[in-house]
Parts: C-alpha cells; sequence; structure tokens
C-alpha cells in the first residue's frame, strides 16, 4: 500500500439474514442515495480544515465520493474518483459480510502536511428484513446519529 492510499475493511458478523443486503449487481456503477439502505460510509478530514469527504460503499458493488465545504454544506460529487473498485465476500453459512476498499487519498488531503493529521469517522446503515435503517457509528457524538458531526471522526491517521 502507498504512503498516499488508505486501506479499510469493514466486517459484518451475525444474523445476516435480519438485514437487507443488496446481491453484487455485476456492474458496480456510481449512485447517489446509497444511505438510504444498507451501506457500509466513512468519512475523511485533515484536522485543521473545515472541508472532508464521505465515502459511501453499497454491499451490491455500488459507491459514491463526494466532497464536503463544511458541515453538511456543499455536496458535490469528488470528481477525482471515476472509479471506486473494493471486494465484497458474503458467507451465509459463517454469516459474514465483508467488505475491502484500498483507494488514492482525495489530492487535497495526499501532501504530507495534510495527511499527517488526517481524522476519520467509520459509519454503517443497516437496513432490516422489515426495512427500518439503523445508524452505526464508532462515535456518536449527539443524542442522534450524525455521521457528518467532527466529533464522530473519532481516529486519527498519522
Amino acid at each position: 500500500m502507498g504512503e498516499n492510499t488508505l486501506q479499510i475493511t469493514y466486517q459484518l458478523e451475525g444474523e445476516l439474514s435480519q438485514l437487507r443486503i443488496p446481491n453484487c449487481s455485476g456492474q458496480a456503477l456510481r449512485q447517489d442515495l446509497l444511505w438510504q439502505a444498507t451501506c457500509l460510509e466513512f468519512f475523511l478530514a485533515a484536522a485543521d480544515q473545515s472541508d472532508y469527504w464521505e465515502y459511501n460503499l453499497s454491499p451490491a458493488g455500488h459507491w459514491n465520493v463526494y466532497h464536503l465545504d463544511s458541515y453538511r454544506q456543499g455536496l458535490a460529487a469528488e470528481p477525482a474518483y471515476k472509479q471506486l473498485p473494493f471486494s465484497v465476500k458474503c458467507d451465509d453459512q459463517h454469516q459474514q459480510l465483508s467488505l475491502s476498499l484500498t483507494c488514492a487519498l482525495p489530492p487535497a488531503v495526499a501532501t504530507p502536511r495534510a495527511a499527517a493529521g488526517l481524522e476519520l469517522g467509520v459509519s454503517a446503515v443497516l437496513q432490516s428484513s422489515s426495512g427500518e435503517l439503523t445508524y452505526w457509528a464508532l462515535a456518536h457524538p449527539s443524542s442522534e446519529p450524525d455521521f457528518h458531526h467532527r466529533g464522530g471522526f473519532c481516529l486519527k491517521l498519522a
């Protein structure tokens, strides 16, 4: 893995039959609104900057990366990414879903100064078999789930 790349792996284990997990579609597409169903997400920011990136990964292979100017402001598809290949393995016998991604950092944070203080928030939207959405993160800094809250960007990367 190069010094300007990020590798992240999600592992879901348990009663996967209780979740709606979209099947791999065969053709991975950049899509909006992936968070309206089971979606694995992470948020990336430089510690001293107000802007940040949102990465959405569907078990179906679909993806998107957004750049935001500040807290929930200026959402726009990040043009630096034309594709975001990742692997998904679902093992019903062992009730596991694993998603692995290795990607280049956005150019704005790939500089040595910016990369020295990267913050990462890891989260997931899980849809139950009944359709209910639940929101999971390493940290929920307020009373309601809010993946965009910088207090939830609790992993520091150096």
